[in-house]
């Protein structure tokens, strides 16, 4: 199936409503600022030029909402691709490193439900470092930093770093991420109440899962994704194997961290949703049959080994992979594809 002609409409992604998620295949300034779209429920692509994708730095979340930001005066806002609505927010008073990924979350975990006073979080990936600000102040709130402190990651013949947060998710007002110590989760708790958001930093211990695979050997998993699902939280981790210098996958599995007990629950039922994980550690999870996607599967979209725009889908209870990807060859990128998903149905952007 060939593309369409790029339309040049600031509501015409938001006509594409029915078709998401979507895969978005961004070609940059170059040559027409255009973005190719893949449905993955029907295959169909389309292409667009999205007035919000240019001059704009695009932060996209799991709750479907995306930070953009100005490139020249860093003023930012959520823009809800299924709407074209956009909310306001303040300037930043740095350009975000290309780094960053970007989170949105209730402030307060009692309750479950989403409200104006959400926080968006953005995190950097290369440096221990936090940007916040609520979405009910509007433009004339301000970014707050907070950095942290993870330890510092040395290899040999390298300069010291400092680690930074890779995997993080939103869990009714909670952002739990994987420490650098193995078998550690992070929690940051945001203050509600305080004139400025802030978030105070709690850990607990729960073993990373571990695959036994033969002659007493065990896999750690090489890749891990955090996400929310059901308002609880969950780990998906692929396991590779060394074949002949070659890494090869050896087995995938999703788990439900039980809270209670502080271990990680093997699961192969998530109900009627899928999991679409990307680049960056980005996971959400999203209704299946109302989307067209097949239930109780996870579409993977971060080709690390390779150099391709095809995507795999795991199937948890059959335990099947297979790979899917555009009918058509995709001009180059200026960044690895990435997903919009459907809006939480209950996000608030009301200032």
């Amino acid at each position: 199936m060939e593309s369409n002609k790029p339309i040049d409409d600031p509501g015409s992604l938001a006509a594409a409503a029915a078709s998401f998620p979507l895969l978005v295949y961004d070609h940059g300034e170059r040559p027409d600022n255009s973005q190719i779209v893949l449905s993955v429920a029907d295959g169909s692509l389309h292409t667009y030029q999205l007035p919000e994708m240019r001059n704009f730095r695009c932060l996209e979340t799991p709750q479907g909402l995306v930070l953009i930001i100005d490139a020249a005066s860093l003023q930012c806002s959520l823009w809800n691709p299924l709407t074209g609505e956009k909310m306001p927010l303040p300037a930043m008073d740095e350009a975000p490193s290309e780094y960053c990924r970007c989170l949105v979350a209730d402030t307060d975990s009692s309750r479950p439900e989403w409200n104006p006073d959400s926080l968006v979080l953005v995190y950097d990936l290369s440096r221990p470092e936090l940007l916040m600000c609520r979405i009910r102040g509007g433009a004339t709130a301000a970014w707050v930093r907070q950095s942290y402190d993870m330890g510092l990651y040395e290899v040999p013949g390298k300069p010291i770093t400092e680690r930074a947060i890779h995997y993080m998710a939103a869990v009714q007002g909670v952002f739990y991420y994987l420490e650098s110590t193995p078998n550690t989760i992070g929690a940051l708790f945001s203050f509600a109440d305080d004139p400025e958001p802030g978030l105070e930093l709690v850990t607990f211990n729960a073993k990373l899962p571990e695959l036994d695979w033969k002659d007493g050997v065990t896999l750690r998993a090489t890749k891990t994704y955090l996400l929310e699902h059901s308002k609880n939280l969950f780990l998906f981790c692929l396991f590779y194997k060394v074949v002949d210098s070659t890494l090869e996958l050896e087995e995938f599995g999703a788990y439900m961290m039980d809270l209670t007990k502080k271990e990680w629950i093997e699961v192969d039922d998530i109900g009627d949703a899928a999991f679409l994980l990307g680049p960056g550690g980005f996971a959400a999870s999203c209704p299946a049959t109302e989307h067209g996607l097949k239930k109780g599967c996870v579409y993977h979209a971060c080709d690390d080994l390779g150099n391709s725009n095809d995507y795999e889908i795991f199937d948890l209870k059959e335990g099947t992979r297979e790979v899917a990807g555009p009918n058509q060859d995709i001009p180059a990128l200026s960044r690895k594809p990435f997903w919009l998903v459907p809006v939480h149905p209950d996000v608030n952007m009301n200032s």
